[in-house]
């Protein structure tokens, strides 16, 4: 790990994503710029809050010691570059001077950051389905665009922390439990404009998605490839797709991206954007 001081905070702040772990009390009243929030005891619990595993983290705590602590937590989880600030933010230059809402840390899928702009506008009527929504990045942030949007889960716990991460960014997000592996998983036919799916794969299911976009609408998917097994899950054959199976599960849409990332660190991952015919 590595110690910065307060002195030398203000050179280094850029380079690190800035997660402040007081509580929320602490952090409303009174932060560094561009600081995130979350409070040291609800890291584990909220871990699908925080930044990308690659992305540099400088931990900010009530002083040295816990900031210290907590860059060992965050080392634990896999981070692979963490500082901690070696004392106080009250002996930083302005750093207690912001009262802005906490900065987002996390990350939805970069895919569905780059197809964003391709898919149907938001507005009246236009709603958006993610399902296996699990912590609900992918739908708050679609959310936080504009879209009304679904979220679905076997989980319950999950969607509720979903709902509560959507609440902290001002959005709201309905949530159903549903049991997406049923025979029969009552997913209404055209009755979206976009669904996604990330990071879970039941073929059964395949054909109910095509059938919930609209005419015009898309889906986007992006869930793990054979080969993925030798870096960790899931490693089941029913979870991992083949080469290029993905397009053909949807045989009716015209197919505007689709690529295989195949990197030799992992993920190995499919990932496919298609439009439903007008």
């Amino acid at each position: 790990m590595e110690v910065v001081t307060p002195a030398e905070l203000a050179s280094v702040a850029s380079s690190f994503a800035l997660l402040d772990t007081r509580s929320a009390e602490a952090f409303a009243a009174g932060h560094l710029k561009g600081s995130g929030n979350l409070p040291a005891a609800e890291l584990e619990r909220r871990r699908s809050e925080l930044p990308p595993r690659e992305a540099p983290v400088l931990v900010i705590a009530e002083d040295g010691g816990q900031a210290a602590a907590n860059a060992a937590q965050l080392e634990a989880l896999g981070y692979a570059r963490v500082a901690w600030l070696d004392g106080s933010l009250s002996a930083v230059a302005h750093g207690l001077a912001d009262r802005a809402p906490a900065a987002r840390l996390w990350r939805p899928s970069p895919f569905l950051e780059q197809v964003l702009p391709l898919l149907p506008p938001p507005g009246d009527g236009v709603r958006a389905l993610d399902l296996a929504a699990g912590a609900g990045r992918e739908a708050v942030f679609a959310a936080l665009n504009g879209y009304r949007v679904e979220a679905w889960d076997e989980d319950k716990d999950v969607l509720e922390r979903a709902r509560a991460l959507g609440a902290r960014h001002g959005v709201r997000i309905e949530t159903q439990v549903r049991d997406l592996e049923r025979r029969h998983p009552e997913v209404p036919p055209a009755a979206y404009q976009v669904v996604m799916t990330f990071r879970f794969l039941h073929r059964p299911l395949l054909p109910h998605i095509a059938a919930a976009v609209a005419p015009g609408g898309c889906v986007v998917y992006e869930t793990f490839l054979r080969g993925q097994e030798r870096f960790g899950r899931p490693r089941h054959p029913r979870f991992l797709l083949d080469h290029d199976e993905l397009p053909r599960h949807f045989p009716d849409f015209v197919i505007e991206r689709y690529e295989e990332r195949t990197p030799p660190e992992g993920p190995w991952l499919a990932r496919l954007m298609a439009r439903k015919p007008a």
